[in-house]
């Protein structure tokens, strides 16, 4: 009897082994199965749902630019999974606004498509006499405004050359210190070589091109203490006063 019954144990544990064997045989092909069926419906979820789609746009960093305007050219593809959505393309679209210097786009999921817009400052505006240009530091004119803003030097530009007479203007302004550019009323030039500015106090400076503009503002502020209606630092290793005050 006691026989029967070790050969039962041990028919029953060979059972077991057989069965923990075919178990362990089977078990890397279930992992692989349920990795193949996870990464499906992510896939599924991410390119495909409309769970992880695109349904609004969030802008900052606009101060003058309209944020209606941004979202209008910015052509977010609403309903499309926020994971094919092309951001390069969107950046580019919201560059070509003027007055936008650059864009970054990101995805804020689950739903939202982020731009984040750095604006044009302007330095300078010019005027030919009937209207005013805002003008940055890059020397790009990004918006035409009817009155000349406060606090801005005045740029009456004149001749064939007028972005590159531009550019160099902004260069100058840029090499002048602060308290000098408070004093300017206006600049003019009739080519990149022949820039000028004229201060509030009625005194011009003949500045010549931008060329060496950081070593003319030094030369300036020296020049500057004697009391003088025009300093010429065009050349500014030979630096001319005119209708010296004593």
């Amino acid at each position: 009897m006691s026989q029967s019954a070790d050969l039962a144990r041990a028919q029953q544990r060979f059972a077991r082994r057989q069965r923990l064997v075919r178990w362990r045989s089977w078990l890397p092909w279930a992992i692989g199965g349920a990795l193949l069926l996870l990464g499906g419906l992510i896939v599924w979820l991410f390119y495909f749902s409309s769970a992880l789609a695109v349904d609004g746009v969030r802008v900052s960093g606009a101060d003058t630019v309209p944020v209606a305007t941004i979202e209008n050219v910015a052509e977010a593809p609403m309903g499309t999974p926020l994971a094919k959505v092309d951001l390069g393309a969107i950046a580019e679209r919201v560059r070509t606004i003027p007055a936008v210097a650059d864009a970054q786009v990101t995805r804020a999921w689950p739903n939202k498509v982020v731009i984040v817009v750095t604006e044009r400052v302007p330095v300078v505006v010019v005027t030919d006499g009937t209207r005013f240009e805002l003008v940055d530091a890059t020397g790009t004119a990004f918006k035409t405004v009817p009155n000349r803003p406060a606090g801005l030097p005045e740029a009456k530009v004149t001749g064939t050359r007028r972005e590159v007479t531009i550019r160099s203007i902004v260069t100058v302004s840029a090499a002048l210190p602060s308290t000098l550019r408070a004093q300017v009323s206006t600049i003019s030039a009739a080519s990149p070589d022949s820039i000028t500015l004229n201060l509030g106090s009625g005194v011009k400076v003949v500045w010549g091109s931008s060329d060496d503009s950081e070593r003319k503002a030094e030369v300036l502020s020296v020049l500057m203490k004697r009391k003088a209606t025009v300093y010429d630092v065009s050349a500014p290793d030979l630096p001319v006063t005119k209708g010296e005050k004593r």
